[in-house]
């Protein structure tokens, strides 16, 4: 028997805000179910500062019978090797991480933190699902973000798109352009 090709999810809950809710939504035993129904054998979750929540969902996740391999990290200097190694990318809504993931073409689902205040991560991921570049997602329902989004066409983000991309992101801030 052949061993079955890998397939990586990459979830990013970013650096500077925490994001636990993120964390323990991807590894409910739903996700986890949902992803491996679709043929991922890997999840890696850039948990920040949730490592507790990470290592206790972690453990309540091990006895599953589905064969996702888990594995997480708390901070690196750059998470773009982890987005180009992804199929799927599970981020927070950090422009900057959204910014990686559009420009590797992944399939991508943006999980806005509606903990933070003036919440701009939901105006900015809802503005870009408008425009189809991700499946905008949510904790309590991660599992249908990530059934939408596998079957979903997106919009490629264009190789020089870094300004249209600032742009949005500070249309939807209330920041005045000088062009």
């Amino acid at each position: 028997m052949t061993p079955r090709p890998s397939k990586v999810a990459f979830v990013t809950v970013g650096a500077t805000a925490p994001f636990d809710d993120l964390i323990a939504a991807s590894l409910s035993s739903t996700v986890i179910a949902t992803l491996s129904s679709l043929g991922y054998t890997d999840l890696r979750i850039q948990f920040g500062t949730g490592r507790q929540v990470f290592e206790q969902r972690l453990s309540a996740t091990i006895g599953s019978r589905h064969s996702v391999s888990v594995s997480g990290f708390d901070f690196a200097e750059s998470i773009r090797e982890e987005i180009a190694a992804a199929d799927l990318v599970i981020s927070h809504a950090g422009s900057g991480s959204i910014l990686d993931a559009l420009r590797y073409q992944k399939i991508l689902i943006v999980v806005p933190n509606e903990s933070l205040m003036d919440n701009h991560q939901k105006e900015l991921s809802e503005e870009l699902e408008r425009q189809g570049y991700l499946i905008e997602g949510h904790v309590e329902d991660l599992q249908n973000a990530i059934y939408k989004a596998e079957k979903a066409e997106f919009t490629h983000f264009p190789e020089n798109g870094s300004k249209k991309f600032i742009k949005l992101v500070d249309e939807e801030m209330g920041v005045l352009s000088l062009d």
